[in-house]
């Protein structure tokens, strides 16, 4: 799953313009201009010769380019260091809901750096249909009609005197089989098909015959948004659910070319609001099963009735032993401790609804610290307050950080080692551990908690002065 040489990393909200020197051709962009007036640029604005990107991130694939929208909440330089450590940020973000998957190797940075972001994605939702072969797809009981030369279930009159006038020893019937043409299995057969159409990963190819192998029995249908609205899952069905989330994303953001041609896209974007939002809430979900922590309850996206049908929709919901308070996720750079006055507005509507005596602003940390809560200025509102929160997304490791607070990722100090900025050693991962070495060439291995499980070194004291470094 390398990241091939035609993939064109671009932040949200950054210009991509058509360039000779550029991987982004003409071709390319007449495609994305089809697709931004088809999606009501949803997605992209289209201008001259240029695609301004919006707030979605994802990847997008078109004939021969696949183009990696990446976040950015920081004021830094772009350049390809900035790009890897967002990549690795949008990876572990969508591995954290649930829309990738990641194992212990993959997690590792360098391999982090390797991967397609839509490889990624790919492997998931294969990964996931794999395992319901494995348990063997759902067959369900369907009523069809056809013309069969014995009686079975019973007769439709009408169509058979029109249809078997002369051939009196054939029966059009109506009954029931059961089978594996369903709908959920039909979604799936839609998705592969599409993955096969437009995937130029090999290793993919294998895996997608080897998988359509046990859809032969599929029909092949319009899957539409309509579909996804009457599935209903049960214990029976659960198994389901992942990989049809995912074949939704591959078929409702996939346009093919009806002419025939090569100029097919698929769009895997998310909103890059709801990513934080939603990454967040699972981040504060874990603090309940924390003791330490006296929260009682994390919800998302609670609801209150406002006006009529309209409701008030809370961000996250945090109740604790002493009271509850809101926190509303903000994806954007503030550049300083001065919200507008209409998030403030919003605010106060939450603090009055919910019965809260905080809410909180909360925002990516750049350069600024937060800040203390405050109340708002009347005399009926003097119990509640406001407090703008940043969150530091980044550990001293550079890697996405599980509390948003900077702690020391190691005991051990690499520092140590002379001349280290002169070398780019391979960091290897054994399921959980670490391995690396010191100034003196021995191999180490820590665990998960930094902690040194074995040491090994096998030069001779005359070598070990010479202060090997292993690469």
């Amino acid at each position: 799953m390398s990241k091939s040489w035609n993939t064109l990393q671009v932040f949200e909200h950054q210009t991509l313009m058509v360039d000779d020197d550029s991987r982004f051709k003409m071709t390319h962009f007449n495609i994305l201009e089809k697709y931004g007036y088809r999606t009501k640029e949803k997605y992209y604005s289209v201008g001259n010769k240029r695609i301004k990107f919006s707030n979605y991130v994802g990847v997008i694939q078109v004939k021969n380019l696949t183009i990696e929208i990446l976040p950015k909440a920081d004021n830094l330089e772009i350049n390809q260091r900035s790009k890897d450590k967002w990549h690795d940020a949008l990876i572990s973000m969508l591995n954290e809901c649930k829309l990738i998957k990641l194992d212990a190797i993959t997690n590792a940075r360098l391999k982090l750096k390797s991967c397609s972001v839509l490889d990624l994605f790919y492997d998931h939702f294969l990964t996931e249909t794999e395992k319901i072969i494995k348990q063997g797809l759902r067959k369900n009981y369907r009523t069809i009609e056809e013309n069969l030369s014995k009686l079975k279930g019973k007769i439709l009159f009408t169509n058979h005197i029109k249809k078997n006038s002369l051939h009196q020893e054939q029966f059009y019937v109506q009954h029931e089989i059961f089978d594996k043409d369903n709908f959920l299995n039909q979604i799936l057969f839609k998705a592969l098909n599409i993955l096969y159409s437009i995937s130029d990963n090999s290793t993919h190819h294998v895996r997608i015959k080897r998988l359509l192998l046990h859809f032969e029995e599929i029909s092949d249908e319009n899957i539409t948004a309509t579909w996804f609205d009457r599935i209903y899952y049960n214990r029976n069905t659960e198994r389901y659910r992942q990989a049809i989330k995912l074949a939704k994303l591959i078929i409702l953001r996939y346009s093919p070319d009806l002419k025939g041609g090569n100029e097919n896209i698929l769009a895997i974007t998310f909103d890059m609001n709801a990513l934080y939002e939603n990454y967040v809430y699972r981040k504060l979900k874990v603090l309940e099963f924390n003791n330490k922590i006296p929260i009682d309850g994390v919800f998302a996206q609670n609801r209150k009735p406002f006006w009529e049908s309209r409701g008030v929709r809370a961000d996250i919901l945090v109740k604790t032993q002493s009271g509850s308070f809101i926190i509303d996720t903000k994806w954007k750079i503030l550049k300083d401790t001065k919200p507008s006055d209409d998030d403030l507005k919003q605010m106060l509507v939450y603090n009055v609804y919910y019965d809260s005596s905080l809410s909180i602003l909360l925002y990516p940390k750049t350069t600024i610290e937060s800040d203390v809560k405050k109340p708002f200025k009347h005399p009926y509102l003097s119990d509640k307050y406001c407090q703008i929160a940043f969150i530091d997304l980044f550990n001293n490791d550079g890697r996405l950080n599980y509390d948003g607070v900077l702690k020391k990722s190691s005991r051990y100090k690499f520092s140590k080692i002379k001349n280290f900025h002169q070398f780019e050693p391979i960091i290897s991962f054994n399921k959980k551990n670490l391995i690396f070495f010191d100034n003196k060439g021995s191999i180490l291995q820590f665990n998960e908690k930094s902690k040194l499980i074995w040491k090994k070194n096998y030069y001779s004291k005359s070598e070990k002065k010479l202060n090997p470094v292993l690469q």
